[in-house]
C-alpha cells in the first residue's frame, strides 16, 4: 500500500509539473486546495500533499499556509532539485522560453563537444558513431534512439566527462524531441544521417570550425522543425 501511494503521488507530481513547464500553469497562479485536487483525481489527500510537498521541495511551488498553493518561478528561485526533476521528464511540451533556453544549451554543450572532439576523439568512437549512422540507413524504426545514441557518442569523443554526464542527464527529454521531431518531419532522417556523415569526416579531418558550423546545422534543423508547435 505504502509502495502505491508513492507511485500515486509522483504521477501526481509530474502532471502538475507538466503543466507548470508547459505554461498551462504560470508563476503565481495557485492552485486547488489538497481538498478539491484529492477530489478531482481520486487519491487521499495525504497522497496529494506529498506530491506538493515534492514539488515544493523542486521549486515549482510554494505551500503558503492558511493561504494555498502558489506556482513559484522556478528560473528564478531553483533548488539543486528542480533541473534533477526537469531531466527526468520524458514526454512534455515545453512552453516557449524553456524550450529555447534548452535549445541554446544543446548548441553550446555540443559545439564544444564536437570542437573538442576533433583532436581527442579516439578511432573506435568514430567508429561506433559511423555505425549507427548505417544502421539509420538500413532502418527507420525507432530514430530517437540511434540519433540520441550517435549525439552521446559525441560527448564521449570530446574527451570531457563532465560533458558526457550532462548530456545523460537528459537522456529522456532529448530522445523525445528528436522522437518528435521525426513523427513531424520523417522524410528528415535520410538527410539527417548524410549530414552527420559530413560531421564525423569533417572531425577526422580535424576541421574545427567546419565541424562545429556542421553541427550546429544539424541541431538548428530539429529546432526549425520543433518549432512548428509554437
Amino acid at each position: 500500500m505504502e509502495h502505491n501511494s508513492k507511485s500515486i503521488s509522483a504521477e501526481i507530481a509530474k502532471s502538475v509539473l507538466g503543466k507548470i513547464l508547459s505554461g498551462e500553469l504560470k508563476p503565481g497562479v495557485y492552485l486547488p486546495t489538497e481538498r478539491e485536487l484529492a477530489e478531482r483525481l481520486g487519491a487521499s489527500r495525504a497522497t496529494v500533499h506529498q506530491a506538493l510537498r515534492e514539488l515544493e521541495l523542486q521549486g515549482f511551488v510554494r505551500i503558503i499556509p492558511r493561504h494555498g498553493i502558489v506556482v513559484n518561478d522556478f528560473r528564478k528561485y531553483p533548488t539543486p532539485q528542480s533541473l534533477e526533476a526537469l531531466m527526468s521528464m520524458d514526454s512534455i511540451e515545453l512552453d516557449r522560453s524553456l524550450f529555447n533556453d534548452m535549445m541554446d544549451t544543446r548548441l553550446w554543450l555540443e559545439s564544444e563537444c564536437t570542437r573538442l572532439a576533433c583532436n581527442n576523439a579516439y578511432e573506435s568512437t568514430i567508429r561506433e558513431m559511423y555505425e549507427i549512422l548505417n544502421k539509420m540507413s538500413v532502418t527507420k524504426d525507432n530514430p530517437a534512439e540511434l540519433i540520441y545514441a550517435f549525439h552521446y557518442r559525441l560527448t564521449q569523443a570530446s574527451g570531457n566527462s563532465m560533458y558526457s554526464m550532462i548530456f545523460r542527464g537528459f537522456e529522456p527529454i532529448i530522445k523525445a524531441l528528436i522522437n518528435r521531431h521525426y513523427v513531424l518531419k520523417a522524410e528528415d532522417i535520410t538527410n539527417s544521417v548524410q549530414m552527420r556523415r559530413e560531421l564525423l569526416a569533417l572531425i577526422e579531418s580535424h576541421n574545427e570550425q567546419g565541424a562545429v558550423d556542421c553541427v550546429c546545422r544539424i541541431i538548428r534543423q530539429g529546432i526549425t522543425v520543433l518549432e512548428q508547435r509554437y
